[in-house]
């Protein structure tokens, strides 16, 4: 057999055992996995129809224990880590609470978490694509930020969020479809009347105040249902009625307005959201 073919397939035997090699490490290695003492909870209360997912990202805390061999890259990456929970839909209001955990090892590999990233998830229909998703997060700072949150003297400090569906036509589908937008609002659940300014709901902590602490996430759906795009339905007594758009594919509405049907789950709709205008 020729000589370079036989270096070839050594080459690749001794990769297939390294790689084999080190997928038995990683499995010995994962049942060494543990998370920490320290941790703090996740609370709250969500509407109907709606999820959580909550995902924590963990940093290394010992870096020279914390490489791994990458062979898609061919070289030594640091060692991530994440625990992620979900609370699943309900179909009504329902309450939750989650553990998260701040701190968490792996063999030698020491981390601390950093970040919890937030996918509030709702469902408007049966389809499966009648969802969509809004993001927040939690932010876990080495010391406490400059203005940071208090929490209350029972350690609870609660965040305020709406949701809000915005309607258009869903360009795959070609039917009416929604996108979620959930908001921060203050004490008195206000929002700022200019949606270009409203925040993502979340809020930064340092790392040493949140042990044994509970952030509550109070999350409401808001009343009212509003066009995704300005000006591209116009709203009347019988709903919201869609507007054709101007010449060269602009979003808002001719002037004067001329309007147009939509599909709506199957049906040829005129308004939203009953379909077809009532008679007086």
């Amino acid at each position: 057999m020729n000589r370079l073919i036989l270096l070839g397939l050594a080459a690749i035997t001794l990769t297939g055992c390294s790689l084999t090699g080190h997928l038995a490490k990683e499995g010995a290695l994962s049942l060494t996995e543990r998370n920490g003492r320290e941790h703090f909870t996740l609370a709250g209360e969500l509407p109907a129809n709606f999820m959580l997912q909550a995902t924590t990202k963990y940093a290394p805390l010992t870096p020279e224990h914390c490489k791994v061999y990458d062979y898609g890259l061919g070289r030594e990456v640091m060692r991530d880590g994440y625990e992620q929970e979900e609370t699943g839909y309900r179909d009504r209001p329902h309450e939750f609470k989650l553990k998260i955990p701040l701190n968490k090892s792996i063999g030698l590999c020491r981390m601390e978490a950093y970040q919890v990233s937030l996918l509030i998830r709702g469902r408007y229909g049966e389809k499966d694509w009648q969802t969509h998703r809004a993001l927040g997060g939690i932010g876990i700072a080495a010391t406490r930020p400059q203005g940071a949150p208090e929490f209350s003297a029972e350690g609870v400090y609660t965040m305020r969020g709406y949701c809000t569906w915005l309607f258009q036509i869903n360009k795959l589908y070609l039917e009416l479809g929604k996108a979620l937008s959930c908001s921060e609002t203050d004490e008195t659940w206000q929002l700022d009347p200019d949606f270009g300014k409203r925040r993502s709901i979340g809020d930064t902590f340092g790392r040493d105040e949140l042990p044994g602490k509970t952030v509550y996430l109070d999350i409401r759906e808001y009343p009212e249902e509003q066009p995704f795009y300005s000006n591209s339905w116009i709203r009347f007594p019988s709903g919201w009625k869609l507007c054709q758009p101007k010449e060269g594919g602009w979003i808002g509405c001719q002037e004067p307005p001329v309007f147009k049907t939509f599909l709506m789950d199957g049906q040829e709709c005129t308004v939203y959201p009953n379909c077809r205008e009532q008679p007086e």
